[in-house]
């Protein structure tokens, strides 16, 4: 089931106004009948399910866009998997992780992992950022980005990465590493002290701790990159 809803206008780079159409997705379980077997929905028609994608009729699993959130190839992919694997009682993949990235393929491609700042403000989670840029990477630079950043968000307790977002080339790969990062509540001294191949995007990463720690100290960190050349 696919809705179209418009909305009025949206605010451009030189401040004239654009109309937008989102297109809105909602898995499709209209003609399915589920109310003829009693299989619970809810209001949005999406179909019930435990932490093993089971329905309230035990032999009936549903996965994907049909049980809402979060609706994504990837997780939908391992919910099968969850799915059979308590079919079948193997007990090799109980439940999703709730940990996973978020990737939008446009141009320039986007990709978030773990919580953002208006979360951390929600949660009363005392954060700082830190960001770096594309263009200031000597890979960037060898790419001839003129856009794109990476940001960090972390707690200034103990600097633990609670969250990255990217926009970029390559967004959607490079967000991995940032997911071990919050998986593994690892914090910004570890990112600093890890060797990457040079040059490579994977130095945004530093630049953004080391961004960070001059937020969270208050003298920022003049931009500045490595020669190209090594």
């Amino acid at each position: 089931m696919y809705a179209l809803k418009r909305c009025r206008s949206a605010a451009v780079q030189k401040r004239e106004r654009a109309p937008l159409n989102p297109l809105l997705v909602n898995g499709n379980t209209k003609g399915l009948n589920l109310d003829k077997i009693g299989i619970e929905t809810n209001k949005r028609d999406q179909i019930l399910v435990n932490r093993q994608y089971q329905t309230n009729i035990p032999n009936i699993y549903a996965v994907g866009d049909v049980i809402g959130f979060p609706s994504l190839a990837s997780t939908s992919m391992d919910q099968g998997r969850v799915a059979v694997s308590h079919i079948f009682n193997t007990n090799d993949l109980d439940s999703l992780t709730k940990l996973f990235p978020f990737g939008i393929y446009t141009v320039p491609e986007v990709s978030c992992v773990g919580i953002t700042e208006e979360e951390a403000i929600r949660d009363n989670i005392d954060y700082c950022t830190g960001r770096a840029r594309y263009e200031d990477m000597p890979r960037g630079k060898i790419m001839g980005a003129k856009c794109g950043f990476l940001k960090l968000v972390f707690r200034k307790s103990d600097l633990v990465i609670i969250g990255v977002h990217i926009m970029g080339n390559i967004a959607t790969e490079i967000i991995h590493y940032g997911m071990s990062l919050v998986e593994n509540k690892k914090d910004l001294s570890s990112v600093m002290s890890t060797v990457f191949n040079y040059p490579t995007l994977h130095d945004l990463y530093k630049y953004a701790c080391y961004d960070g720690l001059g937020n969270l100290s208050g003298h920022k960190v003049k931009h500045f990159t490595k020669p190209v050349s090594s």
